[in-house]
């Protein structure tokens, strides 16, 4: 009996081993900086504010129409302020694209957001601005030489060097940086700090305005390998019909533990595509925002005969996908791993 039982034994674990070896997974790097939740909401008797999904937003608690006067607000950056009205945010298309005139100077409308008044129970947030827009960029060593160069940045270089030194020791035989690493920081030591100062009123041509403030910081990063689940495509035969036919969101699987329970409909955690050059003392930090591009059909094909070959250099339809984050854990196994060229070719499979 006990020779029976201690063949099964070996014959179940070599099943489980024969399994987890089966699993190969494809992977990129990323930076994960996790923000204080404590710190990234505000709200008063009239109007709250959040930081979530990298972008700021806006809530109206009133029965009056809230007016956001952006010549008076200002986003902030590590230190460094940058104003909304005629910045980045104007090339924003999230506000109904912002009425300007046929010259391309702003026109005064331009310079509100209005947010609606309460009606029921229900109030959709406002989008009022990205507060990402400095993170996305090319990082080296030799920005201590430029006089921007800030101890958030100092900070910053010093924390990768150290994550991704901790990360290759996972494997130190192979090239590539397989391993996870974490740091928690207080808001004197975190690499990122980001925040807003909003002016508003209930009549834009008072001259009384009530400004408020946001700011929150890195609380947690963490280099970890990730990889995109992507949902699968409705068949022909599920897309008959007029009903509802609802697309599962891609899934943003990180080979770490979450550093704190939070919404995924609200997430205060920016999940950066890292790439890096160690010779020379660079890395990239870009978004990890899922888009699917159309496949080349036929009219493309076709056409190019016709048109010397310019339709196929329009571009093709982008159809981006909402995503969800899954911390699967540092110690899942994602069985051997091997380095994706692109975020698009990331998966995992048996």
């Amino acid at each position: 009996m006990k020779k029976l039982l201690f063949v099964i034994t070996v014959a179940c674990l070599y099943v489980l081993n024969a399994n987890a070896g089966g699993i190969k997974t494809s992977y990129r790097n990323a930076l994960i900086l996790a923000y204080s939740q404590a710190n990234s909401v505000y709200e008063d008797d009239n109007i709250k504010l959040e930081i979530y999904d990298e972008q700021l937003w806006a809530i109206n608690k009133t029965s009056k129409t809230i007016f956001i006067d952006l010549a008076q607000c200002f986003v902030f950056h590590n230190g460094r302020s940058m104003p909304l009205a005629g910045g980045e945010e104007k090339k924003s298309k999230k506000n109904d694209e912002k009425k300007a005139s046929k010259s391309g100077v702003s026109t005064k409308d331009d310079l509100y957001i209005t947010l609606a008044p309460v009606m029921g129970n229900k109030q959709n947030d406002t989008y009022i601005c990205n507060m990402s827009m400095s993170i996305y960029r090319e990082y080296t060593t030799t920005e201590a030489k430029n006089d921007d160069f800030t101890d958030y940045d100092l900070r910053l270089l010093n924390t990768v060097n150290e994550l991704i030194t901790e990360s290759k020791n996972a494997d130190p035989k192979s090239s590539e940086y397989k391993g996870t690493a974490v740091r928690h920081m207080t808001e004197d030591e975190s690499i990122n700090n980001i925040g807003a100062s909003v002016a508003y009123a209930f009549n834009k041509n008072t001259e009384n305005w009530t400004t408020i403030s946001i700011s929150t910081w890195v609380s947690d990063v963490i280099f970890a390998p990730i990889f995109i689940e992507m949902p699968k495509d409705l068949k022909k035969k599920e897309m008959r019909g007029f009903g509802v036919k609802e697309t599962e969101p891609a899934v943003v699987h990180i080979k770490a533990n979450s550093p704190f329970e939070f919404d995924e409909d609200k997430s205060p955690i920016i999940v950066c595509d890292w790439t890096g050059n160690f010779k020379k003392g660079k890395f990239w930090l870009n978004p990890t925002w899922i888009v699917k591009t159309k496949k080349l059909n036929a009219f493309h094909i076709v056409g190019a005969f016709f048109t010397a070959g310019v339709t196929l250099l329009s571009p093709l339809r982008q159809e981006a996908y909402k995503n969800i984050l899954r911390f699967d854990g540092e110690e899942a196994d994602w069985g051997k791993l091997s380095y994706a060229n692109s975020l698009e070719d990331t998966k995992q499979s048996k």
